[in-house]
């Protein structure tokens, strides 16, 4: 389950956009209550090691995204000019 969590971990970080839970369970060959279980703890991981990323569930669908109190230094670097 280790290596399947990591292929959703990879997914949503290359994609960039939500991603349908229907179409993650059928890459990793599993249903959709087992994919969200392991999405869930995936979050768990995340949130729990105080990182800089966490997961969205929207409606349906999955989004890795920035935590909200992590703006303020995305902010710094998109202001800060390009040499």
């Amino acid at each position: 389950m280790e290596k399947k969590k990591a292929i959703l971990e990879s997914i949503l970080f290359s994609m960039g956009t939500s991603v349908d839970i229907t179409h993650l369970a059928e890459v990793i060959e599993e249903n959709k209550k087992t994919t969200r279980k392991l999405l869930d703890q995936l979050k768990e991981e995340y949130d729990k090691e105080d990182r800089g990323i966490t997961l969205m569930k929207l409606e349906d669908s999955y989004q890795m995204c920035t935590k909200p109190d992590m703006y303020e230094y995305l902010i710094k670097i998109a202001k800060t000019p390009k040499k």
